[in-house]
């Protein structure tokens, strides 16, 4: 009956998410979070074509709002495979260790894991999550302890004196669960400027990462292993728990120097789980957060118009991504600052014209797809940054 009752929840997610047509997204309030992820699968992934980036979507939403269903449905635990090699659960009942997990396929279920092994452990999260979230967590860990007087502890990624507090509780047995890929933290410095990220490279693109797990590794000298859930085309999950061996590096590397070896270890691993399955990370959402989106000049520093007198060459900006659905919808996002809006039909065929290198010829009528285009409009759409000439 459980079961029943999970697949006939899984069925109403599938047809709520793949039956909703591109041009109801707006009138649904979505249209803005849908094109910060195109944008965000455009700056990751710019092999994935962006004509495929609606259906993609879909897939992205279907596996979080299923994240969301699953943590309700306990009776898949016992459907859950494990692959711990190095038996990591077992010995983190008589050692406490670090485990990084990341938002990626059913990643609720592996607090529950934690919670059914009876290892002894806390959770560091946002302030953001625990309002939202931690009624509902609470309860679940209450079912499964069969206490109504349990209580999971939960604390503040936002607490400057975190790091002190859980080197106290792995050295005293209790082991701590980050999601590493979800707390951007609270700061008025730009990405660059704040010392406590790290900047690495993650699949096509960078991005800048929290240091502080490295650190509680190097300052405690607790384990520290990771676990990646994800899940099957048949909706079983699995979870691949795999020790980072940072014995080895503590005894080779200075303090600096192990925390960005260990930053970067941890974020490897997910980079190599989303070159497979892109589609089963919550993260597309909010990545924007981690990296800088206009790293080339100033925002407010203008572009240098070209001498249209002589042979000139423009290509479409790299910020500029480009959408269309269907021959009524045009949609242009501006990756500098995550503005999108609706653009006619003429605009999008005369930026996307130039998504190759177009030289342009004095005293030659510029023809796309059978619409002139006036050396006003070109000088216009290099000062929207939108154009930019080759020297």
């Amino acid at each position: 009956m459980k079961n029943t009752a999970y697949l006939q929840n899984v069925q109403t997610l599938r047809e709520n998410i793949y039956k909703t047509r591109f041009d109801e997204i707006e009138s649904l309030g979505l249209l803005g979070t849908y094109m910060t992820v195109s944008a965000n699968l455009l700056t990751y992934l710019p092999h994935l074509s962006s004509n495929d980036h609606y259906n993609k979507i879909q897939d992205i939403q279907f596996h979080r709002a299923l994240s969301n269903v699953d943590q309700y449905y306990l009776s898949l635990l016992g459907d859950l495979k494990v692959f711990d090699k190095a038996n990591v659960i077992k010995q983190s009942l008589d050692v406490s260790h670090i485990f990084v997990t990341y938002h990626t396929g059913s990643y609720r279920m592996f607090i529950q894991y934690l919670t059914r092994q009876n290892v002894p452990f806390c959770l560091v999260t946002e302030k953001r999550f625990i309002n939202d979230q931690g009624r509902v967590v609470q309860k679940i860990f209450k079912e499964m302890k069969r206490d109504q007087n349990a209580e999971l502890e939960i604390l503040a990624a936002e607490n400057p004196r975190l790091i002190f507090e859980l080197t106290s509780k792995l050295r005293n047995g209790t082991s701590v669960v980050f999601y590493i890929d979800g707390n951007t933290g609270v700061t008025e410095k730009k990405l660059n400027d704040n010392n406590n990220l790290l900047k690495i490279n993650f699949l096509n693109n960078h991005l800048y990462a929290r240091q502080g797990i490295a650190f509680l590794a190097y300052l405690s000298r607790a384990p520290l292993a990771v676990a990646i859930a994800k899940r099957k085309k048949n909706l079983s999950n699995t979870i691949r728990i795999k020790p980072i061996d940072t014995k080895k590096l503590i005894e080779k590397k200075e303090r600096n120097n192990f925390i960005n070896t260990v930053t970067k270890k941890l974020y490897k691993e997910l980079e190599l789980f989303l070159t497979k399955y892109p589609e089963q990370w919550e993260g597309w959402f909010y990545v924007d957060k981690f990296f800088n989106r206009d790293f080339t000049e100033q925002v407010n520093e203008e572009r240098e118009i070209p001498d249209f007198s002589k042979p000139a060459t423009l290509i479409l900006d790299q910020f500029a991504h480009l959408f269309k659905y269907d021959s009524n919808n045009f949609f242009l996002i501006t990756r500098r600052d995550y503005k999108f809006l609706q653009i006619t039909n003429s605009l999008y065929e005369t930026l996307n014209f130039f998504k190759k290198p177009r030289q342009i010829i004095p005293d030659t009528t510029l023809v796309v797809n059978q619409h002139e285009v006036d050396l006003e409009t070109l000088m216009e759409l290099i000062k929207m940054k939108l154009l930019n000439p080759i020297q």
